[in-house]
């Protein structure tokens, strides 16, 4: 089974969450202290940058998550840069010997007046599509 864990402040994340479940037929989790994962084949783990960091509430979710509840985590994240959350998750999961894919999906998300319409129809598609050929790796 394969599950989809995020967190946003301002809803992009979320948008793209919401997508990328549905490319896989499952619904999207907030991270949070309750977030119960028994065991997924791909665990898809979506956040934003904000301030060049994970926020925290994903950070803790990283941090207890364990081997035994992910075969795999596929990273997923909006931010209004180019930069993505990629390499601060694999300092997290690696450690613990978390596989980490290379492949990751990146949005731009809308911060203030600047890109206000993203996520926009094209970008939640192309999320969607995304998960779907990660799944069939």
């Amino acid at each position: 089974m394969n599950q989809v864990v995020y967190v946003s402040r301002k809803g992009n994340t979320k948008k793209v969450a919401e997508f990328i479940a549905r490319g896989l037929g499952v619904n999207p989790a907030a991270a949070g202290p309750d977030t119960k994962i028994d065991h997924a084949e791909i665990l898809f783990v979506g956040g934003a940058l904000y301030a060049g960091k994970i926020d925290r509430k994903l950070r803790s979710f990283l941090e207890k998550l364990t081997g035994e509840q992910a075969d795999k985590v596929v990273v997923f994240c909006t931010s209004i840069s180019g930069k993505n959350i990629l390499s601060e998750v694999k300092s997290i999961l690696e450690p613990k010997n978390i596989k980490v894919a290379d492949e990751f999906f990146h949005c731009k998300g809308s911060f203030l007046f600047m890109e206000a319409d993203r996520p926009n129809e094209e970008d939640l598609k192309h999320a969607e599509d995304f998960a779907r050929a990660i799944i069939q790796i």
